[in-house]
């Protein structure tokens, strides 16, 4: 054995001595710790209405404030499953502090989660919003909106595929009709042997319904009942068995097809999710699209999707965010994708500030496209005769109008379709009509769009507007990194839409903290 030196000299160190005087937590905890931010916050916060939640009676509950702090501070350190906060809550002495020693279970954490934070969460966020703006970090003034998507918590291997259900159904209803013709067969064989008195003669019917297989199965019942052979038995019995098996799966088809709506398809596991093309552009997984909006780096207003086109979700997202925020902004800041006639409508009704891209935005700068006398943007127009003049100084006539309606939304577009009287002989019939094949050449001009994508130039080209457009993608895009890389935020642990959304608007929450905290360091350093 080797000897100890005795030289060294180190600290006293008992582990298992009483105390005299324990320390107390509050010691224990610096005063710009991010958990003072939560209490100071959430201690800030009206939460009148989810108090209200609570009926009454029985035991005493656990305090919703307190449940909330827990709660948002442990999605603000990267801790989002019931079972690990409550194992924080009897180690950690900063969750010690902030729950005064409360020790919920992981099974009051998540129904807390789940049902009383779920139906108030939106009026919560709003809550926050309004500390934010009274501390004055936030003016509600601009609005950085922009979308992203996270994984559903899903095997991604049980996807559901509309298509797939809408191709099996068609074969499975042949499959019946196929059905349907053999018995037919069957009852014409036994009508023949022994005459039709006992036997009920259905004709052919091409329409499967429930009805009509019900009295298919009655027809076989009854042939199976008076068949003279075993073999006719068995055969009208084992055709009874595949018209049930078709039966069912004709009911299986139709909900699955119900259930994917509008979408590709669904998820097993959790059937609220939707198959999506993540950012890598490389996977297609089971997921949500986020929406949301930032000042200051501040998340102000989120929405949750089943569809990947964010131009698509902003009306929904616009609603959601009345509630949520305590006064509309001034003007949304958003890339070209929702630059649609709609959205620009939209804005216009809410009397909201249009800085809107739209997709051919980034392209109009380019000397090649203002160069190019070929496309339609590039034409003359004359107001007196309505007509456009193409780089052969002929005049595009006005033909008449057309509609269109768009297929997801269902918002309809009024066109005004232009056509030249004779391209023929032409020196640029096949530059100027490569899309029409050598026809005379027409265009469409959506008068209502290009008034809004001219009203949307000249807000993004103003002083203003260059500033916020260089911001846009430093607000809200920094938003999203800090959830996903800071925050490790990158998969939903809840399931179904409605948690997903208490799920999300937590981590939006915690986002603000987090950044509300870094403010409040910065101030001291």
């Amino acid at each position: 054995m080797a000897k100890v030196k005795t030289s060294v000299v180190f600290k006293h160190y008992a582990p298992q001595q009483s105390l005299l005087l324990p320390p107390s937590l509050e010691e224990l905890i610096g005063p710009k710790h991010l958990v003072r931010v939560v209490n100071e916050v959430v201690e800030a916060m009206d939460i009148s209405d989810l108090i209200n939640l609570y009926q009454g009676g029985g035991t005493s509950s656990f305090h919703p404030r307190m449940l909330l702090k827990v709660l948002l501070y442990a999605y603000s350190v990267k801790i989002y499953t019931g079972r690990k906060i409550a194992k924080a809550l009897g180690q950690d002495i900063h969750f010690m502090w902030l729950s005064g020693m409360s020790r919920p279970d992981f099974r009051t954490i998540n129904n807390f989660r789940s049902s009383k934070a779920k139906e108030i969460i939106e009026v919560l966020f709003k809550e926050m919003l309004e500390f934010l703006v009274a501390q004055q970090y936030i003016k509600l003034e601009n609005y950085f909106c922009d979308g992203t998507t996270l994984r559903a918590d899903t095997n991604q291997h049980k996807m559901v595929w509309k298509k797939n259900a809408e191709r099996y159904g068609k074969k499975n209803l042949e499959h019946c009709r196929e059905l349907f013709k053999q018995i037919e067969e069957l009852n014409d064989q036994e009508n023949k042997a022994y005459g039709s008195g006992d036997l009920e003669e259905h004709g052919a019917s091409s329409a499967v319904t429930k009805e009509a297989i019900a009295e298919k199965v009655t027809a076989l019942n009854q042939t199976i009942r008076n068949a003279a052979t075993k073999s006719c038995k068995r055969k009208a019995a084992t055709l009874k068995k595949k018209l049930r098996e078709a039966e069912s799966k004709i009911d299986k088809y139709d909900v699955q097809i119900a259930k994917a709506g509008k979408r590709s398809g669904y998820n097993k596991t959790d059937p609220d999710a939707s198959a999506m093309m993540m950012k890598n552009k490389v996977e297609v997984l089971p997921a949500y699209n986020i929406l949301a909006g930032s000042e200051q780096q501040f998340i102000t207003g989120i929405s949750v999707h089943q569809t990947t086109n964010d131009g698509v979700c902003f009306e929904e997202h616009l609603q959601q965010i009345e509630q949520q925020q305590p006064s509309k902004p001034d003007r949304i800041i958003a890339d070209s994708i929702f630059g649609t006639e709609q959205n620009y409508e939209l804005l216009q009704s809410n009397e909201i500030a249009n800085y809107m891209k739209f997709p051919l935005y980034h392209k109009e700068q380019t000397k090649a496209y203002q160069q190019n006398r070929f496309i339609k943007e590039n034409f003359s127009y004359d107001p007196v005769t309505d007509s456009y003049g193409c780089p052969n100084d002929q005049r595009l006539i006005f033909k008449g109008k057309r509609q269109h309606t768009h297929k997801r939304t269902g918002y309809r577009s009024v066109v005004k379709l232009y056509e030249c009287n004779d391209c023929s002989g032409c020196p640029f019939i096949q530059q100027c009509c490569k899309s029409t094949k050598g026809n005379n050449r027409q265009i469409e001009v959506n008068e209502k769009l290009e008034t809004f994508k001219q009203q949307a130039r000249e807000n993004l080209h103003t002083e203003l507007g260059q500033t916020l457009k260089k911001r846009r993608s430093i607000e809200i895009e920094s938003c999203f990194g800090d959830i996903k890389h800071n925050m490790g935020f990158r998969r939903f642990h809840l399931r179904g839409l409605h948690k997903v959304k208490t799920e999300f608007a937590l981590v939006a929450m915690a986002h603000n903290l987090r950044k509300l905290h870094l403010k409040e360091l910065k101030k001291t350093a």
